[in-house]
């Protein structure tokens, strides 16, 4: 409580400290709940010591943030919504006049505003829940559409790129550095049968096909807040990752993380399934605001990009457990495995109902 109180004094913050306390479930940054009172009212932040090992330019992370949420602010702004600030979030100032603290131990920190009557969902539950989702990281995609790339830096370089995730698997293979390549020969040879699913997005990305914007890059929906009288999308969150990428890999998460009925550890594989009719809601939620704006390319290939996230994450999932889960937190020795299982099920779901999925995005772009 006491190292909290230090910390969040570098911030221009007034009135009293009343309470520090551990807040969300996240598993990369430390995160604190902090509240003040301010001539009487109740005030809360949320406090961010961001992961060093992950974001190893830190200073990248905020800057690519302010950038963005005085972006959207201004749209926002100039569409006469009200209430920006709950629709966007709001970083608080440093003493030294940036949104950033680094204390002693060169860590960096940083304080938003707590967005007040809205909430997360940690699980695809319904159909609507889909579709508010996805029709916020639409329309998220759909402000930043203008925005210049190139003053955006990398927060984790090469972070979608599925030809150097193959190449460390290839590594991983080869050094077996805890003996684990020749329990896990099925997995393998599953994965390296996918293989092909890299050729065409690296051809599209070097070959300068698909426009490069400026992109989400984690789009679960728990990075999406929802208003608690109307449960409509009002706030996208947790922007450490947003950079420059393709909406390939923001489209192909969301269908990663959506539209599976469990969790991407579930030991039954037997449970996994891409369920068709919440793919289509997310269609119908991320095309709102992108259907007429989004390039002919971009839209063809909506449903390969769900291949090739879902497959990359399997590759990294096996990969971690290969080199004895150090990257990944894991509960138990095979965790990792068991994620991989997960995801070879899914991607093998969505190649099975790929024309089914084309189909959908088709209803629902504008030619």
């Amino acid at each position: 409580m006491k190292m909290i109180k230090e910390i969040i004094s570098n911030f221009k913050i007034y009135g009293d400290f009343i309470t520090a306390k551990p807040f969300g479930n996240g598993h990369i940054n430390d995160t604190y709940l902090v509240q003040f009172n301010q001539a009487g009212v109740e005030v809360k932040y949320i406090l961010r010591k961001i992961n060093k090992f992950v974001f190893k330019n830190p200073e990248a992370v905020v800057n690519n943030t302010v950038k963005v949420n005085n972006h959207i602010a201004k749209k926002l702004t100039e569409l006469e919504i009200k209430d920006v600030s709950n629709r966007v979030m709001q970083l608080v100032e440093s003493n030294k006049k940036n949104y950033h603290f680094e204390d002693e131990n060169n860590d960096f920190w940083c304080v938003v505003l707590f967005i007040d009557n809205a909430y997360t969902v940690e699980k695809i539950e319904n159909e609507e829940q889909a579709f508010r989702a996805a029709k916020a990281f639409g329309q998220f995609q759909n402000f930043l559409l203008d925005a210049d790339a190139s003053k955006y830096q990398d927060t984790i370089p090469n972070f979608h790129n599925l030809k150097g995730r193959l190449s460390d698997f290839d590594v991983a293979l080869e050094n077996d550095l805890v003996g684990r390549v020749k329990s896990t020969t099925k997995e393998i040879e599953i994965a390296n049968g996918y293989k092909y699913l890299e050729e065409k997005i690296t051809v599209m990305i070097e070959n300068n096909e698909l426009p490069i914007r400026i992109t989400h890059n984690d789009t679960k929906i728990n990075n999406v807040m929802l208003n608690k009288e109307t449960n409509l999308e009002q706030c996208v969150i947790d922007l450490d990752t947003v950079m420059p990428g393709t909406v390939l890999y923001d489209f192909g998460d969301m269908v990663r993380t959506f539209t599976s009925p469990v969790d991407e550890d579930e030991k039954d594989v037997s449970k996994v399934t891409m369920r068709i009719k919440i793919f289509e809601k997310l269609v119908q939620g991320y095309l709102t605001d992108l259907s007429s704006v989004l390039s002919k390319i971009e839209i063809d290939n909506l449903v390969y990009g769900a291949m090739v996230i879902t497959y990359e994450q399997l590759i990294r999932f096996l990969t971690d457990y290969i080199n004895g889960d150090v990257y990944y937190s894991t509960k138990y020795n095979d965790h990792n495995l068991v994620r991989t299982r997960t995801q070879i099920a899914l991607l093998e779901s969505i190649i099975e109902q790929k024309d089914e999925m084309e189909k959908i995005v088709s209803k629902y772009r504008i030619p």
